[in-house]
Formats: structure tokens, C-alpha cells, sequence
């Protein structure tokens, strides 16, 4: 098996706006304690706190045919409080030999009605077995994986 180069590897980007009924504060404190994680992402097993902004995550999906089994680490490389974070992520499938990279940044917007925006940029970067499934279907399994996220943290800090 030979290691992995730019060129082996597949991508799929992500960005959307997501409204929450809630302030910004409420929002970046919940966001930003990637403990919360263990709640609000879909198939999150497990969060262990290594540093003040360094994490090990492990998930289990399945996609399409294909089960996953992620363990990985991300960091919270850079924020603002409370307009905005980037984060950097990595996880392994051993099942499929799937490596996943993961670049997001998220930036919060109070609005003129009290509420607050939430935008988003991801990309993903893949690698093995995991790209048998193709493109089209791993970007829709993983866009609802991202919907049902912010669902998840929308239901966690919108006020009654």
C-alpha cells in the first residue's frame, strides 16, 4: 500500500446559512464546547477533551452499503469570540481504509429581528475505500448528516 498524495484524494465542499432564534453569545458558547458534540453530531460515539482545543472523536455511520467506524482528532485552530471559529479535523475508517480530512469555519451574524445566522464552509477531503461509493451519494449522505447537525444545536439553544 502506498501512502496517500493530493492527488489520491476526492472532495466535497459544503456551505449554507442556518438561522437559530437565539443570541450570539448563547450560541458561540454552546458551539464552541466541543463537548456538546457528543450530542448534537449523528452518529458520535465518543468526545474526549485532550487540550483546551484539541479533541479525539469517534463515529459510527453507515453509508449507503458501507459501515464506518471514524476515529479521529480535530482542533478549534483559530476563533473570535463570538463571531466566528475554524476547525481542523482527521479521522480513520480501518474497515474501508478511508482516511477523511476536514477544514470547516463557521461565522455568526446577530439579525435586525433578534435572531442569529449561522454560515458555514466545509471541505472534505477522502480517500479509500469509501470513494467506491461515489461522489453524488457520499455528498448527500453527508449534507444530511449536516442538516440534522445544526437541527441538533438549534434545538439545544433556540429559547422557548
Amino acid at each position: 500500500m502506498t501512502p496517500d498524495t493530493d492527488d489520491d484524494r476526492s472532495s466535497l465542499e459544503f456551505t449554507d446559512t442556518v438561522r437559530a432564534d437565539t443570541d450570539k453569545q448563547t450560541l458561540w458558547e454552546f458551539i464552541s464546547d466541543a463537548q456538546n458534540l457528543a450530542d448534537v453530531v449523528p452518529g458520535a460515539k465518543n468526545v474526549t477533551r485532550h487540550t483546551e482545543r484539541r479533541y479525539a472523536l469517534e463515529i459510527e455511520r453507515g453509508i449507503g452499503h458501507v459501515s464506518v467506524s471514524l476515529d479521529g482528532e480535530f482542533e478549534l485552530v483559530e476563533m473570535d469570540e463570538p463571531d466566528w471559529i475554524i476547525a481542523e479535523g482527521e479521522a480513520f475508517d480501518a474497515t474501508t481504509g478511508s482516511t477523511f480530512d476536514v477544514l470547516a469555519a463557521m461565522e455568526m451574524q446577530e439579525t435586525e429581528t433578534g435572531e442569529v445566522d449561522l454560515s458555514y464552509a466545509a471541505e472534505l477531503f477522502y480517500t479509500g475505500g469509501v470513494a467506491s461509493l461515489g461522489a453524488r451519494l457520499l455528498k448527500k449522505f453527508i449534507e444530511g448528516d449536516v442538516d440534522r447537525y445544526f437541527e441538533n444545536v438549534k434545538s439545544r439553544v433556540e429559547v422557548d
